[in-house]
Order: structure tokens, then sequence, then C-alpha cells
């Protein structure tokens, strides 16, 4: 593995050469200070980037009414549905669903058994999160407004305090904080098996064409 960065990252995105990331650079009682960055997978170099560079990565051409509604547009998760609608989510559950000119047409939570949900892949119509109070991951219906399949539970082996999805080629990917492991699932055949395991706490799993990063306690490594 190559370390990329081991400084206190607040988001991490894939672009067409690279991850776009955002540092934390400071913190007082008001205001929270933030940088953005690129890694360039050619170079292996790290450069600065305009804050508008991101928030077009993160959430395509509306990226300017969508940031401004969310106020806080860093520490939400944010993947592109199927009809060209943009889906966020927060660590707490709560939703939003923008349309293509970045108008709020959707706010929600997204709450299982009491436990919110984080983090987003897109499948097809639906969205994937976790849950990690819960040991599980959703499949969750936007069109029917709710939660159509569940994987894992309170007791599961599978998932141990899932915190993160992605999607890739037909499979998901979750990032689990306790076990450390990365679990992969067939979205055809909802066959589990474990992918890579790590060292220390697993929070996200990124894939830029063949390269693959992740988001480990001591920083971000390049696979």
């Amino acid at each position: 593995m190559i370390k990329v960065v081991s400084l206190d990252i607040l988001d991490l995105i894939g672009f067409s050469s690279g991850v776009l990331f955002v540092l934390r650079e400071n913190q007082s009682s008001e205001t929270v200070k933030v940088s953005f960055y690129s890694f360039d997978l050619e170079t292996k170099s790290i450069a600065t980037v305009t804050k508008n560079a991101y928030l077009l990565t993160k959430f395509g051409s509306s990226f300017a009414p969508i940031a401004k509604q969310l106020g806080d547009y860093v520490s939400c998760d944010a993947a592109k549905l199927w009809n060209g609608h943009t889906f966020i989510i927060y660590s707490t559950g709560e939703i939003g669903v923008f349309d293509e000119q970045g108008n709020l047409i959707k706010t929600d939570d997204l709450i299982y058994k009491d436990a919110p949900a984080r983090d987003v892949a897109v499948d097809k119509n639906y969205v994937w999160s976790a849950v990690p109070d819960k040991n599980l991951i959703i499949k969750y219906s936007l069109l029917q407004n709710r939660v159509i399949m569940r994987i894992g539970g309170d007791d599961s082996k599978t998932f141990s305090s899932p915190v993160s999805v992605a999607e890739y080629d037909g499979f998901l990917y979750v990032c689990n904080k306790l076990s450390r492991k990365i679990v992969r699932i067939d979205l055809n055949s909802y066959s589990v098996e474990d992918y890579k395991e790590f060292d220390e706490a697993v929070y996200k799993y990124v894939r830029v064409g063949s390269s693959e990063f992740v988001i480990l306690e001591s920083g971000v490594y390049l696979l």
C-alpha cells in the first residue's frame, strides 16, 4: 500500500484520473476550515484544487444550488440516481433528493429499526446504505419510499459496524469499522465474501479504473 495522506480526511471521491479529498485544517468553537486537494494517479502527486472543482465532481453540473441549500456539503455522501437526480445522505440518516436543476424535491430520514442509515450506493432504481448500529445494510426504494431488503443483523458475522458502501461492476463493497474488513456482495446472487482485510479500521473504499483507494484510521492509501 502507498500512503497518500495521513491528515484529518473529511471526504474522498474519485474522478477520471485520481481522487479528490477534503482536509480539515483547523477547528474552533465556531468554524471548521477545510482545504481541497487532488491526487493524480499518473504522477502520484498531490495538488490543491478549487472548492468548485470538488463540488462539480461530487454533485454534478447543478452543484451551485445544491451546495447553497445544503450548507454543509462536505460531510454528506452523494450519488447520481438513474433518472439524473442527485441523492444525498448524512450520517444522521437525513436524506435529500435534488432534480437536474438543483431544486430540492424530497427530504426525509432514512432510519431502520430506530437506527440511522449512512452512505449511498446506487443499484438500478434503488440505493444501498449501511446501518452501523445494527450491523446490516439496507436496500431502499425511493419510488416506494421503503426499505425492501436487508442483509445482516444485530448478531451478524458478515458485518461489524458497516460504515460505508460502494458499487462497482455489479458488486457492492461494504467497509466494516470493527472487523477492519471490506466485504463484497454480488448484486445478482447476493453471495457474500471477504474482499480485503486491514490492520486498522477501514472507513471508505473508492475505485478509479483498476486503482483502489481506502480511508483507514491512519489516512488515505492507494492499494
